[in-house]
């Protein structure tokens, strides 16, 4: 059952850094976001997604990676009589939770947080805006664990945060956005939180304010989450002891 593997990957970050991300992640975005005042919230969701999730992603893959890697190059499991498709997918979903939790402890720390400030984020539009982020984010979970199998913890942080921090400021405002999945989050924030892709508060008529690229941003990361778990999968279940 898929459930005996999610909780066997579970078990393997019971005493690693991995679970202390959950919470660390968000206490400081919420923490460095205290310190631009009034604008907190606006600021704690933008550092959010634009700096600390991808950077946050990242290490929890090449942790994940490098609980199997160094120990015994992944020969427990290779040796063993098991899928190692739903290996691969039990590493993706438990991660895939862990930021999810991440997103919420985040979201009661803006929602907290607000209220010693006048300028706040309705809460329904908080909400939205944590789970939106946690789903459009799903994609890099595969992606992060693929390179760091293959590049260790370095590769995927260079190419996931740094390349994609490139990528998301090169595409986010244009018209084609859509074609680069590191911008998707921040383009679809701009409507629900009304910030833009810069943190600064978009004023009424700005054209980032449409709201059709919501569900158009939702639909595509679903999908590309998908297409990786598939591939990634795949990939994983033809590895070989070296």
């Amino acid at each position: 059952m898929m459930l005996n593997y999610l909780q066997a990957e579970n078990l393997k970050c019971r005493r690693i850094f991995i679970k202390k991300l959950i919470f660390l992640a968000p206490m400081v975005t919420v923490l460095l976001a205290f310190l631009s005042g009034k604008w907190f919230q606006w600021n704690a969701f933008n550092w959010c997604y634009v700096m600390i999730l991808p950077g946050y992603v990242s290490l929890m893959a090449a942790r994940t990676n490098d609980q199997e890697e160094k120990k015994l190059r992944y020969r427990a499991i290779f040796a063993l009589p098991i899928s190692l498709k739903k290996v691969w997918v039990s590493k993706v979903l438990v991660n895939a939770i862990y930021m999810s939790l991440s997103c919420m402890i985040l979201l009661v720390g803006i929602v907290l947080g607000g209220y010693k400030y006048p300028n706040t984020i309705p809460v329904f539009r908080s909400f939205a805006g944590a789970v939106l982020i946690a789903v459009t984010f799903l994609w890099q979970i595969p992606l992060c664990l693929f390179l760091a199998k293959k590049f260790g913890l370095i590769g995927a942080v260079l190419i996931n945060v740094c390349g994609g921090t490139i990528l998301n400021f090169l595409t986010v405002s244009t018209s084609k956005w859509w074609l680069c999945p590191y911008s998707w989050t921040t383009r679809i924030m701009c409507p629900v939180l009304g910030v833009l892709p810069n943190g600064c508060l978009a004023e009424s008529g700005d054209p980032l304010l449409n709201p059709e690229v919501v569900p158009i941003g939702i639909i595509l990361s679903v999908v590309l989450f998908v297409l990786l778990l598939i591939v990634t999968a795949n990939w994983f279940s033809k590895q070989e002891v070296n």
